[in-house]
């Protein structure tokens, strides 16, 4: 009776011990709100598109507010595996909302938690005598620890690469609307500010953030466009910069130039979106040729089993 009670002690304190450790997993990966700082900082005339790398590392309490000292050991501590994130995701991480210093945490409290819960799982395990001790499970709790960290690490990589797509598409989106602006006898300027009134996705909202206070930040239009263009490798972006320099320097009509470059997106759309549909298709194959031979496997195993209990019988 006494073996029974503690088995069941330690059950309930692995279930909360591990209940705790997902919802710290859970918190921690939730993403973190933009401060007044960081809205200011775009709007600074120095840096057109900021820098959150940069702010994350000159150290002002004052953009920082009140949120202690202690903060400054943490980033210390994880500062290598955030210059390491910035380095590999880039301005991607403005695509998703997020700084490479929150993507760092997330990947650290993965594998703490997932290490945490596999080792109270093992020491459970080994308490109730279901697993002899053994230093090796060490191993298997750093393994797991790694597991985590890893499955962070790939989430953040998918979000990013499927938001560069998306990008590319609210460019090409944008790109085509300035095209319908010009047609109707439009400056330049209120065709963008038209386009940017028309799109409706939320990549749009970057769009408004870079072009429509590039006035405010004393940048002129094209060079927030080429910006734009240079930071998350639009060529496109770069092309329709440079056209509207052109215009506003020279006085160049850049209708046909625009809707040549509307017709060439558009095309490579179809294009991009062709190959997504085929790389489905592609993905959807070996699942489908499974599905069929467990099929046949399920419905010929009653016929096989009795033609062989015929011919045993025999």
């Amino acid at each position: 009776m006494t073996s029974g009670s503690s088995q069941l002690a330690t059950a309930a304190l692995v279930a909360v011990l591990s209940a705790s450790a997902v919802g710290a997993l859970v918190l921690g990966m939730r993403p973190r709100r933009r401060t007044i700082a960081e809205v200011r900082s775009t709007l600074q005339p120095s840096n057109g598109l900021g820098d959150p790398v940069r702010s994350l590392d000159r150290g002002d309490r004052g953009d920082r507010g009140d949120r202690g000292d202690h903060l400054d050991r943490v980033q210390a501590l994880v500062r290598p595996l955030t210059e390491y994130v910035a380095r590999s995701f880039g301005d991607g991480l403005r695509l998703v909302r997020t700084e490479p210093a929150d993507v760092a945490a997330r990947v650290v409290v993965g594998g703490v938690a997932i290490g945490f819960v596999a080792l109270c799982s093992l020491g459970a395990a080994m308490s109730t005598g279901v697993l002899p001790a053994s230093p090796w499970w060490f191993a298997v709790v750093a393994l797991g620890a790694l597991a985590g960290s890893v499955v962070v690490w790939q989430d953040t990589s998918s979000r990013v690469r499927r938001r560069r797509r998306e990008f590319r598409r609210t460019v090409t989106d944008f790109v085509q609307l300035v095209a319908v602006g010009l047609t109707t006898d439009q400056s330049v300027e209120e065709a963008v500010q038209f386009a940017l009134d028309i799109g409706d996705s939320d990549l749009f909202e970057l769009l408004r953030e870079e072009l429509a206070t590039a006035p405010l930040r004393g940048v002129p239009l094209w060079e927030a466009i080429d910006q734009l263009g240079r930071t998350f490798d639009q060529r496109e972006l770069c092309e329709f910069a440079a056209s509207v320099e052109r215009q506003g320097t020279q006085g160049v009509s850049i209708t046909d130039t625009v809707n040549s470059l509307a017709a060439s997106m558009r095309a490579s759309a179809l294009d991009e979106l062709e190959r997504d549909a085929d790389r489905a298709n592609a993905n959807l194959s070996g699942p489908t040729i499974g599905f069929v031979v467990a099929t046949m496997v399920f419905l010929a195993y009653p016929l096989a089993v009795r033609v062989s209990e015929a011919f045993g019988g025999g």
